[in-house]
């Protein structure tokens, strides 16, 4: 399908009019909600939504009529890594760079998931990195470097939260296993499996019936590209809701489109599209089901801007991310969208400052 000149320009007019629209409607519907749903892409700025938009004619924010711009900046630096963004939303607490859930006086901070758990809801993450990866580890382990794997393996299996899913299973076996990634002979499979089915396939995940509960374990560390799986974000979602939903009890659950922010430290606009693409599925999964729900909010954003990217003279649908250009191979200061949908969305409207999402949220979860 070819997109003239004219019309990529239009595209980008339209998510300009959008952003400008969400900024300006009122703070209202602090109805509180009974589910959440967070999804953050990792890296994606305002110009990776742009491209995500060209990619498809479109994306699943323009459902979400209350929206805004993040803040970013850790403790002591002006460009964050995904580790203090990270906690900052999980915990409402600012830290330092690669500090997991951990002031930087080394005090535990404690997390959305953590309250959560306390007041009965169940909890989960998907992402398409390995799950101790720094994203979700903020979220249910404390630790003073994301390196340590698989001392968040550790803490992630003996947490409270219901729903693993994505790779990572080399942090989870024990050293004389092929392909093991801990020093120690813990078995933390064989610990996850007291408490939840354990899988190794898309297959398995999918034929679980009546779970509420699981851990799948989708690749040794990280899952492969979007362009190189037979599954998709969405697909990995849907099934995350549909078990977390089973019980009842009401839920939160973090999704991340983890490998945005990786394309664009390789400056590849191609794998940009790709992974924006598989990120937006899981945003209209995310959606469909809120709005058959009625009683969940879901949240769109991002950790950080990476590449300081910007687009140029779109064109044809095979040029169209080879018009991207960075100004950068890493992380930027740049603020970043916030989207948001359902009960409780419209405290989210206008500016903020990214512990304001963690303080937020844990209010919402607190009886």
């Amino acid at each position: 399908m070819r997109m003239t000149e004219k019309r990529s320009r239009a595209g980008i007019l339209v998510m300009t009019a959008i952003l400008c629209l969400a900024l300006s409607l009122p703070v209202t519907g602090s109805e509180r909600p009974k589910n959440i749903i967070l999804l953050i892409a990792d890296g994606m700025g305002v110009a990776h939504l742009t491209l995500g938009y060209l990619a498809t004619d479109g994306i699943h924010a323009e459902r979400m009529p209350v929206g805004g711009l993040v803040k970013t900046f850790p403790i002591g630096e002006m460009i964050t890594d995904s580790a203090a963004s990270g906690t900052a939303m999980a915990t409402g607490h600012k830290t330092r760079n690669g500090m997991i859930s951990i002031s930087p006086e080394g005090d535990t901070l404690r997390t959305v998931f953590e309250y959560a758990e306390e007041n009965g809801m169940s909890t989960g993450l998907v992402v398409t990195s390995s799950i101790t990866h720094a994203t979700p580890a903020v979220f249910i382990s404390h630790v003073i470097k994301r390196g340590m794997h698989a001392e968040i393996a550790r803490q992630m299996t003996g947490s409270g939260v219901d729903v693993l899913i994505g790779g990572g299973w080399a942090y989870f076996v024990p050293r004389n296993i092929q392909g093991s990634k801990r020093a120690d002979d813990l078995d933390l499979i064989s610990m996850l499996k007291e408490r939840m089915p354990v899988v190794r396939s898309t297959g398995e995940l999918k034929d679980l019936d009546g779970a509420t509960s699981v851990a799948a374990f989708l690749a040794p560390c990280e899952c492969p590209p979007a362009t190189e799986r037979e599954y998709s974000l969405a697909d990995l979602t849907s099934k995350a809701i549909e078990i977390l939903s089973a019980g009842g009890k009401g839920f939160i659950l973090m999704v991340e489109g983890s490998q945005i922010d990786w394309a664009a430290h390789d400056r590849d606009g191609d794998g940009i599209l790709y992974e924006m693409k598989d990120f937006d599925g899981a945003v209209g999964a995310a959606l469909d089901f809120a709005e058959r729900d009625g009683r969940t909010l879901v949240i769109m954003t991002s950790d950080h801007e990476t590449g300081g990217m910007s687009l140029h003279d779109a064109g044809p649908h095979s040029s169209r991310a080879g018009k991207a250009e960075f100004t950068s191979d890493d992380h930027t200061m740049e603020m970043v969208p916030l989207f948001a949908f359902g009960p409780g969305a419209g405290t989210f409207g206008g500016i903020h400052d990214n512990i304001f999402i963690g303080l937020t949220l844990i209010e919402y979860v607190r009886k």
